[in-house]
């Protein structure tokens, strides 16, 4: 958990007044891997100019691990001196970092230790349960090349959706009994967890230690587990890219929300100038700045 410190980069100091919150899956949204420079660039530019004429927070909000999300950010930086560090992250689909005074990600300690004490809980009660479960998907789906994941003992990786569609129909007829049991899924991924702790209610905490209301987030996101937060903050408005779940796309479409024509990192920059800004009432002069700084023959979208 500590690891997220140690970015090359910080986050920029708060606004004066921090008004809005904008909130990114990581994988397949936000970050598109051996996606171009010049995308990335757009987006940091774009994320400086709102920040400082909006008050506009920016975080991510995905399933990768604290280390595996720092090598993904260290990807995103990469080359480009103007990036900078999210306000939060949210790992796991639970676990929250908070920019500190200096732009360091430091763990949310307070909601952290909470969400380990259920987890810790959910576990010892209902581990074997689980883990005779896990063997038994094992065995039944053998072909699927079912794999367990080294850092994350309830969790698993299915590298076949529609495989992966029939071992999710298996847990949540064997689960189904247990209230406090939950799935996230994401792409190949699928975790086990405590109801209380998803994307959408670390959100809900992040907005809160912010002092921003929900109708002033935005939800960027493109899998299974940003329904959570969807859900959890239905005030807020919903983008998503053209690559997203059939799910996610109507829950988008049941608005306030904008699905992008484009895919990944593209789709997000289109999100931001065609869905988010309008919907804000943000004013559009503030790309014009933005393009000024990157050059008038590299449009923001394409």
């Amino acid at each position: 958990m500590e690891l997220m410190r140690f970015l090359p980069v910080r986050a920029l100091p708060l606004p004066g007044e921090a008004r809005y919150l904008f909130s990114f899956d990581f994988d397949d949204t936000l970050f598109t891997l051996g996606g171009t420079a010049g995308e990335r660039r757009s987006f940091f530019r774009l994320m400086r100019a709102l920040r400082a004429r909006y008050g506009v927070l920016w975080g991510i909000n995905t399933g990768r691990d604290p280390v595996y999300l720092r090598e993904g950010l260290m990807d995103m930086f990469q080359d480009d001196p103007e990036a900078f560090a999210p306000d939060f992250t949210v790992t796991m689909e639970r676990n929250v970092h908070l920019a500190d005074a200096e732009g360091r990600l430091m763990p949310g300690v307070c909601w952290n230790d909470a969400c380990a004490v259920a987890h810790d809980s959910l576990f010892s009660r209902y581990g074997r349960m689980l883990e005779e479960l896990m063997e038994h998907l094992e065995k039944q789906f053998s072909g699927l090349e079912l794999q367990r994941q080294q850092h994350d003992a309830f969790s698993l990786v299915v590298n076949d959706a529609r495989g992966l569609d029939a071992v999710s129909g298996v847990i949540h007829g064997t689960v189904a009994p247990y209230e406090e049991i939950v799935t996230q899924r994401a792409g190949p991924y699928l975790r086990f967890s405590h109801r209380d702790y998803n994307k959408g209610t670390a959100l809900a905490f992040v907005a809160s230690r912010f002092g921003i209301p929900h109708a002033h987030a935005a939800i960027f996101g493109d899998g299974h587990n940003d329904l959570d937060a969807m859900r959890n903050l239905p005030e807020a408005f919903r983008c998503c890219p053209s690559n997203a779940a059939d799910e996610v796309k109507a829950m988008v479409a049941s608005g306030p929300g904008y699905i992008s024509p484009q895919a990944r990192t593209m789709g997000v920059l289109d999100g931001l100038v065609n869905g988010a800004l309008p919907h804000f009432g943000m004013r559009t002069d503030v790309l014009k700045a933005a393009e000024r700084k990157r050059g008038a023959d590299e449009p923001l979208t394409e």
